[in-house]
Order: structure tokens, then C-alpha cells, then sequence
């Protein structure tokens, strides 16, 4: 058993830094998921959440069903840091990190479909020119703003009934 120990920041009875233990977890028991590492200035890998070649990020699932995030460093004087995460940040990680099939695994949904702004496509786009005179008398019929093309639609679906 590799015991890893859980500290925090916190300040001492004088109100200087320090850290204090929260608690710990067997690191051997617990699943690991490694960041994904992409190329990031044409030569070197780097992780997906440091963006630095000699920088990273672990996150683990304690056999206990707890999240640790695990922040790493390759510098000298730069020393690891383990700190409990939520799940909600555990499930952020992972999806930035391709893990679908972990997600729907590990909290029983898979990730919502992805969605841009606007609104969701109708139908494929037709391009027509129209005289200025006959926008004007669209747009006096149109309701509220940027809905031009539903009165089109509207019009279009009385015309052709």
C-alpha cells in the first residue's frame, strides 16, 4: 500500500502559509486517468490543462469513490500536490480529456450533445434576392427581432398550402 496524503493551504497560529492534512488516500487501490497530452508548439507535448511540457496533471478515483486531482511538476523546487476535487470538477476533467466512455462508466449518463450558439438548424439554407420595397413589408409583419426568416417560412407555408 503507497499511502499519498491530501494537504490544503491553511496559515499557522500566526497567520503564516502552511498546509495542513486532510486526509489521504492508497494510491495502488485507485484508478488512474492521465491527461492528454498534444503538441503545443510544433516539436513538444504538453498537457491539454498546464499547457507545459514539463507540467501535468493526474486525476485518480480513490477505492473509497473520492477524486483526487494530482498536479505534478518536472522543475526543480516545484513539489507535486494532491487535493480532493469534486465530481462535478472530476467530470469536467475527464470530458476535456476525451474520456466519454469513462463518464457514462463512472456516473451512469454520458455528456450532452454539443450545442453552438443560435438556434438549431431547420432545414438547409436557401439563398433568394429580394427587393428592398417587399423586406420592408416583411419585416413589418415580423414580431420581435431576428425572426425574418420564420416570417418567410410562415409565408411561404401559406403560399404553398
Amino acid at each position: 500500500m503507497t499511502r499519498i496524503s491530501i494537504t490544503a493551504p491553511a496559515e499557522d497560529d500566526y497567520g503564516d502559509p502552511a498546509v495542513r492534512l486532510v486526509g489521504w488516500f492508497d494510491i495502488d487501490a485507485a484508478e488512474e486517468f492521465k491527461e492528454d497530452r498534444a503538441v503545443f508548439d510544433g516539436a513538444n507535448l504538453a498537457g491539454v490543462h498546464m499547457r507545459d511540457q514539463n507540467r501535468g496533471q493526474t486525476l485518480y478515483r480513490t477505492a473509497g469513490g473520492r477524486w483526487v486531482l494530482h498536479q505534478w511538476s518536472r522543475w526543480q523546487g516545484e513539489s507535486d500536490s494532491y487535493r480532493f476535487v469534486g465530481p462535478d470538477a472530476a467530470r469536467e476533467w475527464l470530458a476535456i480529456n476525451g474520456g466519454d466512455d469513462t463518464i457514462e462508466r463512472l456516473f451512469g449518463e454520458p455528456l450532452p450533445p454539443e450545442s453552438g450558439p443560435g438556434r438549431p438548424e431547420i432545414g438547409p439554407m436557401v439563398r433568394v434576392r429580394l427587393p428592398h420595397e417587399m423586406i420592408d413589408r416583411i419585416d413589418a409583419m415580423t414580431v420581435g427581432e431576428n425572426q425574418r426568416a420564420a416570417t418567410i417560412r410562415k409565408l411561404l407555408g401559406s403560399a404553398l398550402s
